[in-house]
């Protein structure tokens, strides 16, 4: 069996995806888990399939608890910006794309504008291939009976319908604390023609903007900056923005006392 033939059986499939978070040792994270499926009515149980590789194999063993995230079709964006990037690197969660809310029974971060919300309790774990089936029974949920899903079907759909990707900028700040002349790395993704020059800039607590750092997407749509923060900025809460054309993308960023 070739690769090709492999990756073309696998995107055969159709199936819903969920954003799947975890608070562990290493805090918030969220990732994209395609492999998600109910499995029981009662009690409810939901499986996640996670690669062994991933950080949230891990924070998930140790938290013993995990956020089920059903992914409506406003939600696309999302789950490539948390599919492409690992906790290892990129704290993606200061990314703005995701708002999140605290849960009721876990101490997961859940993701607002999902189809379906659950809050599992880990009751079983076993390996199977090159994955581990997480088995969460839902302490709580909630179903937003507005949104529609999105399906997974060599590329996103809408129930059958090809969705199109929207120009958009997404930016995450690593790490998402620092201190004046902390050195920081930015991850961005961009859907838009054309431009390829991106501006980064600090917006303060009145949107006062400072500029940062300029760079040039480094693969496709992608880009990774590393750089120093001035030594003179003040503590508080700010917005690391990223601008190019009329696209814009920010990501919270608290700077602590030196």
């Amino acid at each position: 069996m070739s690769p090709e033939s492999l990756r073309d059986a696998f995107r055969a499939f159709t199936t819903t995806c969920a954003l799947i978070t975890v608070n562990g040792p290493r805090g918030p994270n969220i990732m994209a888990a395609e492999w998600t499926f109910n499995v029981s009515y009662h009690p409810f149980l939901i499986a996640v399939h996670v690669d062994k590789a991933n950080v949230t194999h891990d924070e998930i063993l140790a938290a013993g608890e995990f956020g089920v995230n059903l992914v409506s079709e406003d939600q696309g964006a999302q789950i490539r910006f948390a599919g492409h990037f690992s906790k290892a690197e990129t704290d993606k969660l200061s990314s703005e794309i995701f708002e999140t809310y605290a849960a009721e029974r876990i101490k997961a971060p859940m993701i607002r504008g999902a189809l379906l919300n659950a809050e599992c309790r880990l009751v079983q774990h076993f390996p199977l291939g090159d994955h581990t089936a997480f088995i969460g029974e839902v302490l709580a949920f909630s179903v937003d009976a507005g949104k529609q899903p999105l399906i997974l079907h060599h590329g996103s759909h809408r129930l059958g319908e090809k969705i199109a990707r929207r120009p958009g900028l997404i930016v995450a700040a690593t790490p998402a604390e620092v201190r004046p002349g902390d050195a920081i790395t930015v991850h961005a993704e961009l859907a838009a023609p054309g431009g390829r020059h991106v501006r980064l800039l600090l917006a303060g607590p009145n949107d006062q903007e400072r500029d940062l750092h300029e760079v040039d997407l480094t693969g496709e749509d992608s880009l990774e900056a590393r750089f120093t923060l001035p030594s003179d900025i003040r503590p508080g809460n700010y917005a690391l923005v990223a601008r190019t054309q009329d696209l814009e993308g920010r990501a919270r960023l608290e700077i602590t006392p030196g």
